[in-house]
C-alpha cells in the first residue's frame, strides 16, 4: 500500500503547486492590466473673463459678458473643437450692438508671435497630456469702444469639476504683454494656491477688430512638476474616486476605507455569535442537538450572497430604516450599516465552523485536568480550552474577515452606490456616515468594468482595485495559515 500512500503525497504536492501558479498567474495577469492606469494623462480647464468693477464671473449672465474656456480635457482629444468653430470671438460691433463692452479671446497658438486676427476663438479645447509635458494657453483681453470706466478686472475661476489641488503641475496666470501704451506691473498668480479671484487692470478698447490682436496678451500655463507615474500615485491615493467626470479623479481612498470599515463592523457582530456557536457546538450542546444544529449553520453558509443580499434590501433595510430611521437621520436602508449586518451573516457560518473545528483539535486530557483541579465547565471553557485554542480562533477570525472583504454582491445590492469618504472628525458625524450611502471596492469594480473602454485609464485603475483587493484578501489568508499552526498548548 505504499504505492497509495504516495499516490496521495504527489497529488497533494501537484495541487499545491498549480493552486500556487494559478495564484501568481492571476496576480501578473492583474498587475499587467492595472499597468493601463500608469498611462494616464492629465486634465485642467479654467474659465476667465473681463468684467467691470460690479460684475462677478459665476453669476454674470452669459448674455452680458463673453468669457473664455480654456481646458486640456477630453474634450479637446481630437484637436480643434467643433465648438470653437462655431463660436469664434466676439467682433467689436457684436459687443457693442449686445450692450457686452468686455471680452476675451483665444489664439489656439502658444506663441505670441503666431497670433492671426482671422484665428481668434471663444475657447480652447487641447488635448491631455502626461504629467511630463507642458502646455501654454494664450487669452486675448480687450473692451469696446463703449466702455466709460478707467479700470476693469480679469477674473478666473476653475472650470466645472476640476479639482486645482489634484492637478500634477504648477498652473500659473500670468500678464505676458500689455497693449502699447498702457503702464501695468506684469503679474503671474499661483492658480492652485489662488483658485479664483480677480486683478485689476486699466481698461483698454479696440477700435476696430484687427486691434483686437493688440490688446492684453495673458497666459495660463501648465508647468511639470513631477513624473506621469508619481502623478498617478498621488491621484490613487487622493479621497476622491469619479472617474467618469470631464476631470476624472481616480482616489481609492473612500472605497478602501468604507471596504474596511463595512468589514471591521461585519467582524465585530459576527466574531462573538460565531465564535459562541462554536463553543456550544463542541463543548455544550447534545449530540443530538448537534446533529441538527451542525448541517443548519453549515446550509447558511451555503446561501448565494445574491440571496442574503436580497433578503437584506426586502427585510433588514426597511426595519433597520422604520426601527431607527427618525433617531438617526437614515434616509434609506441601503447604507454602510445595512451592508456589514448582512455581512455578517455571511461570516459567522465561516467563523462558527473553522472555530468549532479548532476546539475539537484541543487534547481531551486539557478538558479532564482542568475538571480534576475543580473548575467548573464555565470555567473549563473560558479558562483552558478557548485559550489553547486561541490562534486557531484567530485564524478562523482572519479567515471570515477575508471572506466578507472580497465579498461583491452584498455590497452591490445594499451599499448604495455612493463613493463618500467615511467621516471621523467627531462621533456624530462618524455615526452619519454608518447609516449613509457608501461604496465599496468589489462593487465598484463590479459596477463600472462593463463599462469602461477596453485598455484605457478607467480600466487600469478598475484593475488597479482589483489588485489591491487581491493583496488584501491573500495576506489575510496566508495570515490566517501562519496563526492557524500556532499551538499554546503542549500535551
Amino acid at each position: 500500500m505504499r504505492w497509495l500512500g504516495r499516490l496521495f503525497d504527489n497529488t497533494v504536492y501537484i495541487t499545491g503547486v498549480t493552486v500556487s501558479l494559478a495564484v501568481l498567474v492571476m496576480f501578473y495577469y492583474i498587475a499587467h492590466e492595472s499597468s493601463y492606469a500608469f498611462r494616464q494623462t492629465f486634465s485642467w480647464g479654467y474659465r476667465l473673463a473681463l468684467l467691470p468693477a460690479d460684475a462677478d464671473l459665476s453669476t454674470t449672465p452669459n448674455s452680458a459678458l463673453y468669457s473664455s474656456l480654456v481646458a486640456v480635457n477630453a474634450e479637446g482629444a481630437d484637436g480643434l473643437d467643433e465648438r470653437e468653430e462655431t463660436l469664434p470671438a466676439p467682433t467689436i460691433e457684436q459687443m457693442q450692438s449686445e450692450a457686452a463692452f468686455l471680452a476675451t479671446a483665444t489664439t489656439l497658438v502658444s506663441e505670441v508671435s503666431q497670433i492671426r486676427e482671422d484665428q481668434l476663438y471663444r475657447d480652447d479645447w487641447r488635448e491631455p497630456k502626461p504629467a511630463e509635458r507642458e502646455e501654454r494657453i494664450l487669452v486675448l483681453g480687450y473692451a469696446s469702444p463703449g466702455y466709460v470706466h478707467s479700470t476693469m478686472y480679469l477674473a478666473w475661476e476653475p472650470d466645472h469639476s476640476f479639482a486645482p489641488r489634484l492637478a500634477p503641475y504648477r498652473l500659473v496666470l500670468r500678464l505676458v504683454r500689455p497693449p502699447q501704451g498702457v503702464s501695468v506691473e506684469p503679474f503671474e498668480i499661483d492658480l492652485k494656491r489662488q483658485a479664483s479671484g480677480r486683478v485689476a487692470l486699466p481698461a483698454w478698447a479696440a477700435r476696430s477688430d484687427a486691434e483686437r490682436t493688440q490688446g492684453y496678451v495673458f497666459e495660463v500655463a501648465a508647468i511639470p512638476q513631477t513624473s506621469t507615474f508619481w502623478a498617478t500615485v498621488r491621484g490613487v491615493l487622493s479621497a476622491e474616486w469619479a472617474p467618469t467626470l470631464i476631470y476624472p479623479r481616480y482616489g481609492i481612498f473612500p472605497l478602501l476605507l468604507a471596504t474596511t470599515l463595512m468589514s471591521l463592523l461585519a467582524m465585530l457582530i459576527a466574531t462573538p455569535l460565531g465564535v459562541a456557536t462554536a463553543l456550544y457546538l463542541s463543548e455544550v450542546a447534545s449530540p443530538r442537538v448537534r446533529e441538527w444544529l451542525k448541517p443548519a449553520l453549515e446550509l447558511i453558509a451555503s446561501v448565494p450572497s445574491v440571496v442574503l443580499g436580497y433578503f437584506g434590501l426586502m427585510f433588514v433595510a426597511p426595519a433597520l430604516q422604520n426601527w431607527l430611521g427618525q433617531s438617526l437621520g437614515i434616509q434609506s436602508g441601503r447604507n454602510l450599516l445595512t451592508t456589514s449586518i448582512i455581512l455578517a451573516v455571511l461570516a459567522i457560518p465561516i467563523v462558527a465552523s473553522v472555530t468549532e473545528d479548532v476546539l475539537k483539535a484541543v487534547p481531551e486530557s486539557l478538558r479532564e485536568s482542568a475538571l480534576a483541579l475543580g473548575l467548573s465547565q464555565s470555567e473549563t471553557l473560558w479558562e483552558v480550552v478557548l485559550p489553547a485554542a486561541r490562534a486557531g480562533v484567530v485564524a478562523a477570525i482572519l479567515i471570515g474577515a477575508a471572506r466578507v472583504y472580497g465579498e461583491t454582491m452584498i455590497v452591490w445590492i445594499l451599499s448604495g452606490g455612493t463613493a463618500t469618504m467615511p467621516a471621523f472628525h467627531s462621533p456624530v458625524a462618524f455615526a452619519q456616515s454608518l447609516v449613509s450611502s457608501t461604496r465599496g471596492i468589489p462593487d465598484t469594480i463590479a459596477i463600472e468594468m462593463g463599462n469602461v473602454t477596453f485598455e484605457s485609464v478607467h480600466y487600469g485603475h478598475l484593475f488597479l482595485l482589483g489588485l489591491v483587493l487581491f493583496c488584501v484578501t491573500v495576506i489575510a489568508n496566508l495570515a490566517a495559515l501562519r496563526v492557524g499552526r500556532r499551538q499554546v498548548w503542549r500535551v
